[in-house]
C-alpha cells in the first residue's frame, strides 16, 4: 500500500478520492485552517506518524483547509464522516485523519410541531447516568471533574451507588473527556434496559465516549438499579426545571435577542444535571428548516445558598443561561467581522490570560457575550438588580476567568448601547466596539 501511494504521488502535487486526500509538500511548514477561523502552524517535520483531529458541529458542517506551498485542500467538503489526507516530504508519508461530525439532528414533523415556540429543560436519563457516574469516579478528590458535590441529591447518589465504585465502567472512563461523555449521553435514551441513539440527535461532539461502552454503561445501570434511582428523584427534576423558567424566564431572553440580533430559532433546548460542574456550552442545530439553540448549563441547584437571598441566586443562573444562549446570535455576527477582530486583538496578553479561549474570535465572543448580560439587564431589572448583575459579572470576569479589560470594556458597550438611535440594533454597535478595543489595545 505504501508503494502504490509513493507511486501515486509522484504523479500529481494533489490527488483526491472519496475520503482520502494525497498532496506533495515542497517544504515542511502548512497552515491548518478550521472553519475560516482558527489556524495553526505546522511543521511536518514534529508530526507524529498518524494525527487525529475531531471536528464537532456547532452552527454548520465543520471543515478543514490545508495552505501548502501558494495551494490549499479543503478537507469535508462533501460532508464524509471520516477523511484522511496523506502528506508527504521528502520520502516521509505522515497522515491526518479528520473525525467529522456532520448532521447531528433529524427534526421529524412530530417534534418541530411539538417544540416549535417552546424552552424545553430536561434531565433525560442516560445524560444523567452520565452524571452520576463521573460524580461517583470524583467522590474523593474531586480533580479530575469537578461534578458539583454538594446537597442532599448528591447524597443521595451516594448512597445509592458507592457500593458500585469497583464495577468495569470506572476502569474504562479514567479520566475520560467530560464533554465527549456527558453532552453525547444526552443523544442516548434507554429503550427498557438497552441504551440506543436518540431518534432525534445524532451526537452533540465529535468524539463519542457512550458509543464504545454502551454495554458497560448499559450493566452498570442494571446491576445499580438506576433506573429506580431515577424515577424515584424524577420530581425533583422538575422542580429544578420549573425553578429555572420561572426564575430565569428564558422567553424573555429569546425575545429580546431576537429583537436585537437577526438570529431566528424555532426551539430552546436546555440540558442541565443537578451533578454538573459547571461545563457549559451551546451549538446550533438545523434540519429540515427547522432551528434549534442547544445549550448544556449548570442547574438552579449550583446556587443554592442559605446566605444569598433567593433572587439574587435567580440572577446568577441566570447569567449562566445567558452567556450561554447568546452565544448562538452573537457569534454569527462576529463571523462577519473576523477580520477586524483578529487585527483589534492581535496581542491578546493585556486582554486575556490565557487559556482555553487564546484565540481574538474566541476572546472577542467571551467579551460580547458576558456583556450581553448588563444590555438585557438595563431593559428588563430594577435598578438594583441591574446593579447587582453588572459588578457581578465583571468581578467574575476579570477576578475568576482573566479576561482583565471586561469592565472598561462592558462601560463602554453599555454607553454605545444607551446612547444609540432607536432604529439601531446592538449589531450595529460591532464597529464601534471594535475601534474601541483596537484604540485601548494600542495604548496597552
Amino acid at each position: 500500500m505504501k508503494y502504490i501511494l509513493l507511486v501515486l504521488l509522484l504523479f500529481s502535487i494533489r490527488i483526491t478520492q472519496a475520503g482520502e486526500h494525497y498532496i506533495i509538500l515542497e517544504r515542511p511548514n502548512f497552515v491548518l485552517v478550521q472553519d475560516d477561523f482558527f489556524s495553526q502552524d505546522l511543521d511536518f517535520n514534529l508530526l507524529p506518524e498518524s494525527k487525529v483531529m475531531s471536528l464537532t458541529y456547532w452552527g454548520s458542517n465543520p471543515k478543514f483547509e490545508i495552505k501548502y506551498g501558494g495551494e490549499n485542500l479543503f478537507v469535508s467538503e462533501k460532508g464524509n464522516s471520516f477523511e484522511r489526507v496523506h502528506l508527504q516530504f521528502g520520502e516521509k508519508i505522515k497522515t491526518i485523519s479528520f473525525n467529522i461530525q456532520t448532521n447531528p439532528a433529524i427534526y421529524t414533523e412530530e417534534y418541530m410541531q411539538s417544540h416549535r415556540g417552546k424552552v424545553s429543560v430536561e434531565t433525560p436519563e442516560v445524560y444523567e447516568l452520565s452524571n452520576i457516574i463521573l460524580a461517583l469516579a470524583d467522590e474523593f478528590h474531586q480533580e479530575n471533574y469537578k461534578m458539583y458535590a454538594k446537597g442532599k441529591y448528591y447524597s443521595d447518589v451516594l448512597a445509592w451507588f458507592s457500593t458500585f465504585k469497583d464495577h468495569e465502567i470506572f476502569m474504562r472512563l479514567n479520566d475520560v473527556d467530560y464533554y465527549s461523555f456527558v453532552e453525547n449521553a444526552a443523544a442516548y435514551v434507554f429503550r427498557g434496559d438497552e441504551i440506543q441513539e436518540s431518534p432525534v440527535y445524532k451526537g452533540f461532539r465529535a468524539i463519542d465516549n457512550v458509543k464504545d461502552n454502551i454495554s458497560v454503561l448499559e450493566d452498570f445501570a442494571k446491576k445499580s438499579d438506576f433506573k429506580t434511582f431515577y424515577k424515584q428523584h424524577h420530581e425533583y427534576y422538575s422542580t429544578l426545571s420549573n425553578t429555572f423558567q420561572s426564575g430565569a424566564k428564558p422567553k424573555n431572553i429569546w425575545r429580546w435577542l431576537e429583537v436585537n440580533f437577526p438570529g431566528r430559532y424555532q426551539s430552546y433546548k436546555v440540558f442541565f444535571s443537578p451533578l454538573g460542574p459547571g461545563n457549559n456550552s451551546s451549538r446550533m442545530f438545523s434540519n429540515n428548516d427547522f432551528n434549534e439553540s442547544i445549550m448544556f448549563i449548570s442547574a438552579p441547584n449550583r446556587y443554592e445558598n442559605d446566605e444569598v437571598p433567593l433572587s439574587i441566586q435567580t440572577l446568577e443562573f441566570t447569567r449562566s443561561f445567558f452567556t450561554e444562549i447568546d452565544h448562538t446570535y452573537v457569534n454569527p455576527i462576529s463571523d462577519k467581522f473576523l477580520g477586524d477582530i483578529n487585527t483589534a486583538l492581535v496581542d491578546l496578553k493585556p486582554w486575556y490570560k490565557g487559556g482555553g479561549y487564546n484565540k481574538p474570535y474566541l476572546t472577542f465572543n467571551e467579551y460580547m457575550t458576558w456583556s450581553m448580560v448588563s444590555l438585557y439587564a438595563i431593559d428588563n431589572y430594577s435598578a438594583q438588580e441591574y446593579k447587582y448583575i453588572k459588578n457581578y459579572t465583571e468581578e467574575f470576569m476579570v477576578n475568576k476567568r482573566g479576561f482583565y479589560k471586561f469592565k472598561a470594556f462592558n462601560n463602554e458597550l453599555i454607553r454605545l448601547y444607551i446612547n444609540k438611535s432607536a432604529n439601531k440594533k446592538i449589531t450595529d454597535l460591532y464597529p464601534e466596539i471594535i475601534s474601541w478595543i483596537s484604540k485601548n489595545s494600542k495604548s496597552s
